[in-house]
């Protein structure tokens, strides 16, 4: 077990130093392996598990469906979903405010990135927010709780991930992923409208759209209505597995991109650099995760683990509540893809012989993760946040906190009431 200590305080303190992830998780991994084989040996497994993880026909969907987000925000789709959906939620108590939260709901449909959201509703909405006088800290807490769908309704970048780490079906967790993300936007905006009930003075009142303003609209979002149907009648219907349907929506992306006239070279370019580069980070993380996972197999770890749980006789549910403390406090620290890669692989052998269902816990884990997104220090939607608008960062984090009590009553009524995440697999699996 010494040899654990040492590589796990070796990747910590790389980590701390501002090593990239992969790399700490790297040479950790190496530092321990060395105890258990010959350098030859080593060089081999690692060579071939990180063939095999970047070769997965699961991992295939990670680029295609960061192209599909990249195009969209690149030609400046998004712009388009935000002014459309001003349009369509003008009749709610809180005006632009409830755009945001409508908005990264919509972006959450076609992309898997939480940051985007929060990046281009930040710089493209916020100034218009600001110059009609809204409540600045609630204005900013939306745009950045809103930001945070992105990882939880499918298509979830993270939940592919989670699913490759614990090896899950990313189908099941898409589909569990679903009620519970759209309860989270449905809590964010009841929590604005309520706020805005109580006092008016905190978002202006928008001119109600009518019929044909409202029609013209939706009709505005038709490209987005083809791809949440593609993205979510080809995985929910059985028809195509998410690696298929991610590569469909990317395609149908571009093509609707050069129909409109807002597809340049220099545009698609940028789109598949900024690709290419996170689909590289994101594969080389997961490989890492998994070298270093083997120090924990070849130690025993898991096992151990079992057993001790066992010894203890804990609940699942008081296991469960662990795990969300757990993550809570590495939230404050650590990104969501470093948290998971991190615990996953004694965490998910632990929880499936206590008889958890990984799926279910794969949502349970994305909500702590979303809740990591609004808390400093190492809030990341804070940070994006504050890149795109300018704001004093304490007031983007004092604008957040609220939602963040929103988030911990939605993961609540998820640990209670299990069958909001499971209702849909159960029904389609």
């Amino acid at each position: 077990m010494n040899i654990i200590g040492i590589s796990v305080a070796l990747m910590f303190l790389l980590m701390a130093g501002g090593v990239w992830i992969a790399a700490a998780l790297g040479l950790a991994a190496g530092v321990g392996l060395t105890q258990f084989l010959s350098f030859d040996r080593m060089v081999s497994i690692v060579g071939k598990m990180a063939w095999q993880e970047g070769t997965r026909f699961i991992v295939i969907a990670l680029p295609l469906f960061i192209l599909m987000g990249e195009v969209l925000l690149q030609c400046g789709v998004m712009k388009r979903i935000y002014a459309a959906t001003s349009k369509l939620v003008s009749a709610v108590p809180g005006g632009l405010l409830q755009t945001n939260i409508a908005t990264g709901t919509i972006f959450a449909a076609c992309s898997g990135s939480s940051l985007a959201s929060a990046a281009t509703i930040g710089s493209s909405g916020y100034p218009v927010i600001k110059s009609r006088g809204y409540e600045k800290r609630l204005s900013l807490g939306s745009i950045a709780a809103g930001g945070t769908l992105g990882i939880l309704i499918p298509p979830s970048i993270i939940f592919i991930i989670y699913g490759s780490l614990a090896e899950v079906s990313i189908g099941q967790l898409f589909l569990a992923g679903l009620f519970p993300g759209l309860l989270l936007a449905f809590a964010y905006s009841a929590y604005i409208g309520l706020r805005a009930l109580l006092n008016p003075n905190l978002a202006q009142k928008e001119k109600m759209a009518n019929f044909r303003e409202f029609f013209s609209a939706l009709l505005e979002l038709w490209q987005i209505w083809v791809l949440i149907f593609v993205i979510m009648g080809g995985i929910y219907g059985g028809i195509a597995s998410p690696t298929e349907v991610a590569g469909l929506a990317a395609f149908l992306t571009v093509i609707f991109a050069a129909f409109t006239g807002e597809l340049t070279f220099e545009r698609m370019k940028k789109a598949c650099l900024n690709t290419v580069r996170q689909t590289s980070m994101i594969v080389l993380v997961i490989a890492m995760a998994k070298v270093l996972s083997l120090i924990l197999i070849y130690a025993q770890v898991p096992a151990k683990s079992v057993e001790w749980v066992s010894s203890t006789g804990l609940t699942p549910l008081t296991l469960v509540f662990m795990m969300i403390a757990l993550y809570l406090v590495m939230g404050m620290f650590f990104d969501g893809i470093s948290m998971m890669v991190i615990t996953i692989p004694f965490i998910a052998p632990t929880m499936t012989s206590v008889g958890i269902d990984l799926v279910w816990l794969g949502v349970l884990i994305v909500l702590t993760i979303e809740i990591g997104l609004l808390t400093p220090p190492v809030g990341l939607n804070l940070y994006i946040l504050q890149g795109a608008t300018g704001e004093p960062f304490w007031d983007i984090v004092l604008g957040s906190l609220p939602f963040v009590v929103v988030q911990m009553i939605v993961l609540g009524l998820v640990v209670f009431f299990p069958q909001i995440a499971m209702f849909l697999p159960a029904a389609v699996f």
